[in-house]
């Protein structure tokens, strides 16, 4: 995984997991706003990211969630046609109820069931219905089930997964940029430099693996940005102006700690 900020297409934030992107969205997007001491930050994604709990505690984390939407593939020749399929029912917050198309309200116990996707991850979703449906001469359109009867499911992350559904629909053009901002790195490191394997094993080793190529990569694009004549003139000029400064003695390592002094809004792409 790799966090990439817009202004300088640097990677701020780096690791490596052995599970699918669906999990990855809100830690990539923390350590970005962690390492860049952001006060707030927007992170865009492919849909291969789109995972209500991910979306939902990124965006508690006060991060701005620009998603790519996964396709719903819930209609059928059997079953549900495409004008009734669950994008077509209008949800009311105010009377925790659904609309559907034919006008009628699916209404909730207020139950709440739990379904699971894998052996670690679940969430919770109320269910709503109507009874109209046993009567609706389109029932057959609207659901495949032999009693005629149709079921919506809401999950405890709707209100995130809608947020950021609609601010991917209004950010076409900001959202475009991700391409441009993040698949440049991940082509310049396997195609030009040929780098398509670690030679490490192990999560813990192959994450120190990624994170050094990351950072040859930043100091190539720094190169490129600043030229080798003006990092050497800023280097020569150079004088630290932290607010603070803190040193820290490790196995013989010195690491330095630092707080800036200015705060900015970042767009990462992820």
């Amino acid at each position: 995984q790799a966090a990439v900020d817009e202004q300088h297409k640097l990677v701020v934030a780096t690791h490596t997991l052995n599970r699918n992107d669906r999990n990855a969205l809100s830690r990539a997007a923390q350590e970005a706003k962690d390492n860049i001491q952001a006060e707030a930050i927007t992170v865009i994604a492919d849909k291969g990211y789109h995972n209500g709990r991910e979306l939902q505690t990124t965006q508690d984390s006060g991060i701005g969630t620009i998603v790519a939407m996964a396709e719903l593939v819930n209609s059928n020749d059997h079953g549900t046609q495409p004008e009734y399929i669950v994008s077509k029912f209008t949800y009311h917050k105010e009377t925790d109820t659904y609309t559907c198309p034919e006008g009628q309200t699916l209404a909730t116990k207020g139950t709440w069931h739990q379904k699971k996707r894998d052996h670690n991850i679940s969430y919770n979703f109320k269910k709503y219905r109507t009874p109209a449906c046993t009567s609706c001469p389109v029932k057959n359109k609207c659901t495949g089930r032999q009693d005629g009867r149709r079921e919506i499911e809401r999950s405890e992350y709707a209100e995130a997964v809608e947020k950021n559904n609609e601010n991917y629909k209004n950010n076409q053009p900001l959202y475009r940029k991700r391409q441009e901002i993040n698949e440049h790195v991940f082509g310049t490191i396997k195609r030009q430099w040929g780098y398509n394997h670690t030679n490490l094993r192990g999560l813990e080793k192959v994450n120190g693996e990624m994170a050094l190529i990351m950072t040859v990569y930043n100091l190539k694009r720094s190169l490129n940005i600043l030229t080798m004549p003006k990092i050497l003139e800023k280097l020569k000029n150079w004088t630290p102006d932290y607010e603070r400064v803190a040193c820290f003695v490790e196995k013989g390592l010195i690491l330095k700690s630092y707080k800036p002094s200015k705060n900015f809004t970042w767009h990462i792409a992820a």
